[in-house]
């Protein structure tokens, strides 16, 4: 059930980077001009190569980690869901690193990728609680 409900997360994550991913390419709405103070500073000098990156990074890995939970590869998926918070939050974490500011999407990043490693972890220990209580259960009988 723990590992179904982290697939249905990191697919939802892999559907989100998609999404903004392609709302990022047609150069309309916000991101139309990408901000000048930024080039030279951050490693993207445009919105596009910005969004093939999510998509690339966190579309695929995302949903590779949801195919591995559909799958019944727990340990995979538990540890590629770590894997891919730890990334999110230091992805996040660049902007205020090398710009030193705070964007308001950078919150809603740092708290998806709290969720994201709250389940992994919870899922690893878990698991590995719940199969060494049944390996004595075993043991002893």
């Amino acid at each position: 059930m723990l590992t179904k409900l982290v697939a249905a997360f990191n697919l939802a994550m892999s559907l989100g980077a998609f999404f903004m991913g392609i709302s990022m390419l047609p150069f309309m709405g916000v991101f139309v001009e990408f901000p000048p103070e930024w080039v030279g500073v951050m490693p993207f000098t445009s919105w596009s190569a910005l969004a093939i990156y999510g998509m690339i990074v966190f579309g695929i890995g995302n949903a590779a980690a949801a195919v591995c939970g559909f799958t019944r590869k727990a340990r995979t998926c538990f540890v590629a869901t770590i894997s891919l918070g730890i990334l999110l939050s230091l992805s996040a974490a660049l902007p205020i690193v090398l710009l030193g500011d705070w964007y308001l999407p950078l919150v809603f990043f740092f708290f998806l990728s709290f969720i994201q490693m709250a389940l992994g972890l919870y899922g690893v220990f878990s698991k590995y609680r719940t199969g060494s209580q049944a390996s004595k259960g075993i043991l002893n009988q």
